[in-house]
């Protein structure tokens, strides 16, 4: 009997190590996804659902999109290929309850995305943008920021750093358009810059921005990184009307 297993012991050392190479086998890969709320009416907020066809069983744990607020937990990386995700809006999450989207994204491996959830409770719309985040060198200190108009049926909005002529930054963003990076200094002498959108034809003042970077906490956070400016609300509501700073997946040196 010994000599049995002595002569199979070859074979059943060769299959271990097979088993103990499927067993390592690396992981495929993932990209990253930022979700953004930019949908007027949708408080107190959307709640997601990742892979699933039916209806949220345990909302009270799912991811909560609050309108106009960014979160560092809106940021995942634990998805590729077609993504099935579903949107409730909470606490409609029931079994008869119709999702506000029901979208199908296509992630592909080590790419970077951005998913805008905009339009209007009756009529929900979407701007899905794969990111291209440029490089900081650590010898230079920038951030890079980008801009987009998500508020549903407005006119198009310029955008420019007060004190400078209006368009200076944007001359002309229609609803659901959106920007490259561009890079701006990150210096500690810089106390900041004020983004003001206007509307682009009549140059009338809709709302503004300060972008601080002197604080020494905002500075060591904002240089080398990267963020979108967001318009939000509907045109002529102030009740809805928000401008938001979101931070985007980093690039450092």
């Amino acid at each position: 009997m010994n000599h049995i297993f002595l002569r199979q012991l070859p074979m059943w050392m060769a299959i271990c190590v097979l088993l103990s190479c499927t067993k390592q086998k690396t992981a495929p890969g993932t990209a990253s996804l930022t979700l953004i709320n930019a949908v007027p009416g949708s408080s107190p907020s959307l709640a997601t659902n990742f892979g699933n066809d039916g209806p949220l069983n345990w909302y009270n744990s799912a991811l909560q999109l609050v309108y106009g607020v960014w979160n560092a937990n809106a940021q995942k990386g634990s998805y590729s290929g077609q993504q099935k995700l579903t949107i409730y809006h909470y606490p409609d999450t029931t079994a008869h309850s119709t999702p506000v989207f029901d979208l199908t994204l296509n992630l592909a491996v080590g790419t970077i995305h951005t998913l805008f959830l905009t339009g209007t409770m009756s009529a929900p719309d979407t701007l899905f943008t794969t990111d291209l985040l440029p490089y900081h060198p650590s010898t230079d200190s920038s951030l890079g920021i980008r801009f987009v108009n998500l508020q549903p049926g407005s006119a198009p909005v310029s955008i420019n750093i007060t004190g400078s002529a209006n368009g200076s930054e944007v001359s002309s963003l229609a609803y659901k358009s959106i920007t490259g990076f561009k890079n701006y200094p990150a210096t500690s002498n810089i106390t900041g810059y004020n983004f003001e959108f206007r509307d682009a034809a009549t140059g009338t003042l809709i709302g503004n921005l300060n972008v601080n970077n002197i604080n020494i906490t905002d500075y060591n956070k904002r240089r080398f990184r990267n963020f979108t400016l967001a318009l939000l609300g509907l045109p002529g509501d102030p009740t809805t009307l928000k401008i938001i700073l979101i931070e985007n997946y980093t690039t450092t040196s």
